[in-house]
């Protein structure tokens, strides 16, 4: 079991992907944007996710650049992507955290090898 935060702005899609993360048994938090991360980080200094599912497209930012924001507290926590983005600049700024991303939508057990990839750091297929 794992500690996973999940940073998505649509609840519909948090709830799903925290849904598909309960069969694996994983402690599960959520949050919609940079604010609500902040936010969590200054209201329980100790709290530090195992790792952190995150959509690139946020209302306060990208994916990417708090992605770096939290490895200034949360160092080296993994990471992967679930976002709609699938071409482009925006895969290769994700490309280039080293962070594995996820198409949506997603089958749910894609999701759940990313994660567990991500958590024994076997990193993206791709």
């Amino acid at each position: 079991m794992a500690r996973v935060l999940i940073v998505e702005d649509d609840v519909e899609v948090r709830d799903w992907i925290a849904h598909c993360m309960l069969h694996d048994g994983h402690e599960l938090r959520g949050v919609t944007d940079g604010r609500q991360l902040r936010a969590l980080r200054a209201g329980e200094p100790d709290y530090r996710p195992d790792l952190v599912l995150m959509d690139y497209a946020l209302p306060d930012t990208n994916g990417v650049d708090l992605l770096a924001e939290l490895h200034g507290f949360w160092p080296d926590v993994p990471s992967v992507f679930v976002t709609v983005q699938w071409t482009g600049a925006i895969i290769e700024r994700i490309a280039g955290t080293g962070a594995e991303h996820v198409k949506k939508p997603f089958n749910p057990d894609d999701l759940r090898a990313a994660a567990r990839r991500a958590l024994v750091g076997g990193g993206s297929p791709e």
